[in-house]
């Protein structure tokens, strides 16, 4: 303090000085304020709050170099978290192979892999020398991606389109979908499908395309469950093809996409994607859920249905179709690091009931049914993710109650008793905060903004993360996985394997290296170094959920078997990513971390029996641990014999061979039923629930009296 300072202070009274701290207690408050809604805001606004709290920060020379720190901190990656993020460094138009895997964001797993594999390379050429260095086209985005898209999904030759498996596999398969997929994927009236389905297997209906399509596809998904499973029911190795061409000759041929969508065709499409995403299909998945969104919003399906036309049960069965569509969108862009159809405050869709079909006719539910206020109260209120689409899209909203706050407004929610629709409602609730995690820490704008800004994005979704584990009834606790039937650990693994991967996803930008270290008690560092362990920790985590000792059967029985490929490959890549640092975030922790890589490796390899998705992500996350263990001269003790090596080459060459032509000579034809949809005009999540089963061949109709 100078002298002239000094003698100004001198000069205060008492009564000054006590005037000061009450107006510097302000300013402080109004600090904190202000930091806390810079969320909530847009980015303009955001932008200004950021610059104005920096420009008045204690000491100019301190601001100054916090904000050298931040700029040092966002750009320092070495495995590229969000640098570059706004362009595209390779032509993806210029073979075939490039365009199957089409661009990946730094969100995605594969663009993880593609970065540790070339700064590995890259340190492995200073050690060994220029001479073995790989051309750059080895590590394009197709190189690295373990997805199945340069595969072709066409059976060749003629299709029966009308023809359906035997009554007994039929059976199965759909049992199959409505046990595995169905509580995660409600898209299609369970209690009123099983009954058309009944009816159709009995002989006496004639349903439309469209709904021949639902069921071919519900047949495809199941039987490429069966074939991962080994079920011993399953049919030829291809059959679910054979399926999916059927379904695509019903309602996705050229006729129906130039037509104007219905809620069946939402179902078709959202069914279509739901499939390719099972079979690793992931652009072609990515491309036909772009569908399904846009003819979802086209029939409004993203809003709140007022209509006095339409009954509390059809706007229900509608809303579980358009949450189906959103999460199924939002996994795509997960995986593929894409800008979604789903960014902020395109939905105002309700969320579905905790409670499936058949309570729907139940006295306390059906009040919450018709009642929307009782509906914001009891569950849309109380979820994580409500201050999200109710505050952060729109700015009088902070002026409005907050429903979130406290961790134990939820009892209600929270006391209901275990059904696929409770789990289903906490799943989307996390898919809403997973997303906002998207838009906003992996947004083009990051890649101009400093740190401060995206610290204070990843502060904000931190606390909504954190507060829906809060929420999450106790039956649903995945870190106790003892002594739990079939569904519930179904249940239980989903949310956990989704909740690990949200804090992998907002954890991942921090996860870096620095090249000129930071001091302790630079607080930003500070922060970036606790998110990389957060996404360390998640890492081991989700694969604690799975046992030590692989067993892909059991994995693809309980799992979400259509996407665990991917969890295991986010964490699997996360823990590379530390080795190849030398583990400077957790250097204490280098063994463990070893171990958990070594145990997504040989899990990878186990699954690659029975997919080729898999072989591939096990190549690249085999190779990419061996030479990291040669560079960092770490003891990972991974060998394969010769007959491991062996069973690989043959499964490889297995799942590249063409599928069969011939369909089931058992299978039953459909051929002489009419065809027409005249013929079927139901819409199973229409107003029109009951009228409109199908019509029987005989003129009594045992629906006329309901």
């Amino acid at each position: 303090m100078s002298s002239a300072s000094r003698f100004l202070v001198s000069q205060l009274t008492s009564q000054d000085h006590r005037q000061l701290n009450n107006l510097a207690g302000r300013v402080t408050e109004y600090e904190d304020l202000l930091r806390d809604i810079s969320p909530y805001v847009d980015k303009g606004i955001a932008d200004r709050i950021i610059a104005t709290l920096d420009k008045y920060a204690a000491g100019s020379e301190t601001a100054q170099g916090e904000e050298s720190q931040a700029d040092e901190i966002s750009s320092s990656s070495s495995v590229g978290s969000l640098d570059k993020i706004d362009r595209v460094e390779e032509d993806l138009n210029r073979a075939p192979q490039t365009r199957a895997t089409g661009y990946m964001g730094k969100n995605s797993e594969v663009t993880w892999m593609q970065s540790l594999q070339k700064k590995t390379e890259h340190r492995s050429q200073k050690l060994a020398g220029p001479s073995e260095a790989k051309a750059d086209d080895q590590f394009s985005i197709h190189c690295m991606s373990y997805h199945l898209d340069n595969m072709d999904i066409s059976v060749p030759g003629p299709v029966q389109v009308y023809t359906m498996p035997p009554q007994s596999v039929a059976d199965r398969l759909f049992e199959d979908f409505l046990d595995t997929v169905y509580p995660f994927f409600p898209i299609i009236n369970r209690p009123l499908f099983r009954s058309q389905y009944q009816t159709f297997s009995g002989g006496a209906a004639r349903p439309g395309d469209k709904w021949l399509a639902i069921l071919n596809l519900i047949f495809a998904i199941a039987a490429k469950h069966a074939h991962l499973t080994q079920a011993p029911w399953r049919g030829e190795s291809h059959d679910h093809l054979m399926y999916l061409t059927r379904a695509r000759t019903l309602s996705m041929n050229g006729d129906v996409l130039f037509s104007h969508p219905d809620l069946q065709q939402v179902q078709v499409e959202g069914l279509t994607a739901f499939y390719l995403l099972a079979c690793d299909q992931l652009n072609r998945a990515w491309r036909v859920a772009a569908l399904a969104v846009r003819s979802s919003i086209t029939l409004g399906l993203n809003l709140k249905n007022t209509s006095d036309a339409t009954v509390a049960a059809s706007k229900e069965a509608r809303y579980k179709v358009w949450w189906c569509v959103y999460t199924l969108e939002h996994m795509l862009g997960i995986m593929t690091g894409r800008v979604t159809c789903i960014l902020g405050g395109v939905c105002k869709t309700p969320f579905p009931l905790p409670f499936d079909e058949e309570q729907l006719s139940e006295p306390g539910v059906a009040e919450i049914l018709g009642n929307h206020d009782l509906h914001l109260e009891l569950i849309e209120s109380k979820l994580s993710c409500y201050q999200i689409r109710h505050v952060l899209f729109d700015p009088q909203g902070v002026k409005k109650p907050n429903y979130t706050q406290k961790k134990d407004e939820a009892s209600w929610l929270k006391s209901q008793p275990h059904s696929s629709a409770l789990g289903f409602l906490y799943y989307a609730d996390l898919a809403v905060i997973t997303q906002e995690i998207v838009n906003q820490v992996y947004s083009l704008d990051c890649c101009t903004m400093p740190w401060d800004h995206i610290e204070s994005r990843i502060r904000y979704l931190r606390t909504r993360v954190e507060l829906w584990q809060s929420k999450l009834p106790h039956a649903y606790d995945f870190t106790n996985l003892r002594d739990q039937g079939q569904e519930m650990l179904r249940t239980k693994l989903l949310l956990g394997f989704h909740y690990y991967s949200s804090w992998i996803t907002l954890g991942r930008p921090c996860l870096c290296r620095h090249d000129s270290q930071p001091t302790l008690s630079d607080q930003r560092y500070m922060f970036s170094h606790e998110m990389a362990l957060v996404a360390l920790e998640s890492s081991r985590l989700m694969l604690d959920l799975i046992p030590n000792s692989p067993d892909p059967i059991w994995l693809y029985q309980t799992c979400p078997w259509w996407c665990i490929l991917h969890y295991l490959m986010q964490s699997g890549t996360i823990l590379l990513i530390e080795l190849s640092f030398g583990c400077i975030h957790q250097p204490e922790e280098e063994t463990n971390i070893l171990k958990y890589s070594r145990k997504a490796v040989l899990w990878l390899l186990a699954m690659s029996d029975y997919s080729l998705a898999s072989r591939r992500a096990w190549e690249l996350c085999d190779s990419s641990l061996r030479r990291i263990a040669q560079d960092m001269d770490y003891d990972v003790g991974l060998s394969l014999d010769l007959n491991q090596r062996q069973r690989q080459e043959e499964l490889s060459l297995r799942q590249k061979s063409p599928p069969r032509s011939k369909a089931h000579t058992t299978e039953s034809s459909l051929s002489g039923l009419a065809t027409s949809d005249h013929g079927f005009p139901f819409d199973p999540i229409s107003g029109e629930l009951i009228r409109s089963f199908f019509p029987f061949i005989e003129e009594e109709d045992p629906w006329d009296d309901i």
